[in-house]
């Protein structure tokens, strides 16, 4: 997700910030007490790694400036024209533009460095990497709020800032590669800090981005409610493949049973969740009865109708006490909410695109004896025409789970503030204690 490969970018640098005497912390000298335990020409190797590391972080906050508002138009712009955004996305562009090194190697974002300083910036190269699948993943511009968006671009001018702060640091190393203009990058990363930073950050965008994806939970039958969850976890999985009028029915009709059975197990247990089951419950009934005309011969899901039975027999066998653990109980409604959104979407898909139809009776006559008899015809229509039924009125009102108001998660804010002190670290006088603070 975006929160945790930022967050460890933000740790990473925080964590850069806070180190002086960098010749020193690649074995030059630095400190009269601890020899010399690299040559120029290592260090000058050294300075060529961190460099390709360095340029990994400059490309993912190019790659996030384009993700929060890619619409930026540059061509023939000016300093006048262009926005704190659009500015700061320019000197990112030149920046790269002008660095000649390659990006790192994945040997060298997966190898542990010898030097904990090298290793810190391959930590922030790799966090970069495995970023850049957020950005195709749900933060992007279109899918984020404004708020969202101006939150994703003031992260990335704060991890300008540090590469900029670090650039100047690192001057002394034999060979290294200056950043073009590193006073223009930096003060349009400020500029674009403060005008992002005018309203409130929503954090909630550290749940977006990439994640892996679900696999299913082969094997033998689990004991329990755990043999429960793992037919429904099977069958949210298998509902990635669209079903057919008959495995939508069995889909349907299992969800009915595991809901029955569980309203049932926990009216003494907790009478109020029992309530809720009993109301899906109803409502996969009622589905049932609105689907028995329903035809479509497009799609599978016979993978998904067999878990499906699998998960209601398995409820049907399950003692009195089986949903007496009220963690696995949630754990149940989690599935369970994530079954209903996706047969909300499976329906309305089928609905829109004509894959599923209506059966209805017609009148029509039969000549084939000769004589015109009356006879009663079926013939399947779209079910948007007017003899629809109610089952798109049942899924959007009765079914479709409420949309859950998504919380920042815990540490988002706090991480940023240490960064934000990381920014404006600076290093003791010389001849100070490390533990005490100087006046």
């Amino acid at each position: 997700m975006y929160g945790e490969t930022s967050g460890m970018l933000r740790d990473a640098l925080s964590e850069l910030l806070r180190q002086h005497r960098i010749q020193h912390r690649i074995g030059g000298a630095g400190v009269h007490t601890v020899p010399e335990t690299t040559t120029p020409d290592e260090r000058k190797l050294i300075g060529e790694q961190i460099a390709r590391y360095r340029y990994a972080v400059l490309v993912w906050s190019h790659q996030a400036m384009r993700a929060a508002n890619p619409h930026i138009n540059l061509e023939g712009s000016t300093g006048r024209t262009r926005g704190p955004a659009g500015e700061l996305r320019y000197r990112l562009e030149a920046t790269l533009g002008a660095i000649e090194v390659d990006l790192p190697t994945m040997d060298a974002l997966v190898t542990e460095q010898p030097f904990a300083l090298v290793d810190t910036w391959r930590q922030a190269a790799r966090a970069c990497v495995l970023g850049e699948h957020d950005f195709a993943n749900g933060v992007g511009y279109g899918r984020l709020s404004e708020a969202q968006c101006l939150t994703v671009i003031k992260d990335a001018a704060d991890v300008v800032r540090a590469v900029v702060s670090l650039d100047r640091r690192y001057a002394n190393i034999p060979g290294w590669q200056a950043l073009k203009e590193p006073g223009r990058l930096g003060r349009a990363a400020e500029s674009c800090v403060t005008w992002a930073g005018y309203g409130e950050p929503d954090y909630t965008v550290d749940l977006r981005g990439w994640r892996p994806e679900p696999t299913l939970i082969e094997g033998p039958e689990l004991p329990g409610i755990t043999g429960v969850l793992q037919a429904q976890h099977n069958l949210l999985i298998h509902l990635g493949t669209f079903p057919t009028a008959h495995n939508l029915r069995v889909v349907l009709d299992s969800q009915r049973i595991v809901s029955h059975e569980a309203a049932r197990r926990l009216q003494t247990v907790d009478p109020t969740v029992a309530v809720r089951w009993e109301r899906r419950a109803e409502s996969y009934g009622r589905l049932v009865h609105e689907t028995r005309d329903l035809g479509g011969m497009v799609g599978n899901g016979g993978p998904a109708a067999g878990q499906g039975s699998v998960a209601a027999v398995r409820m049907e066998k399950l003692g009195r006490d089986g949903l007496a653990d009220p963690p696995q109980n949630r754990r149940l409604q989690r599935i369970s909410a994530g079954i209903d959104d996706r047969m909300c979407n499976v329906i309305e898909h089928g609905v829109a695109q004509r894959l599923y139809f209506q059966r209805i009776n017609v009148p029509g006559l039969d000549d084939h004896n000769g004589e015109l008899v009356r006879v009663t015809r079926r013939t399947f229509v779209p079910i948007t025409t007017p003899v629809q039924t109610e089952l798109l009125a049942i899924v959007r009102s009765d079914l479709r789970p409420t949309p859950i108001q998504r919380k920042a998660p815990k540490g988002a804010a706090q991480s940023r503030l240490d960064f934000e002190a990381a920014l404006h670290h600076r290093p003791p006088p010389r001849g100070a204690s490390p533990d005490v603070p100087s006046i």
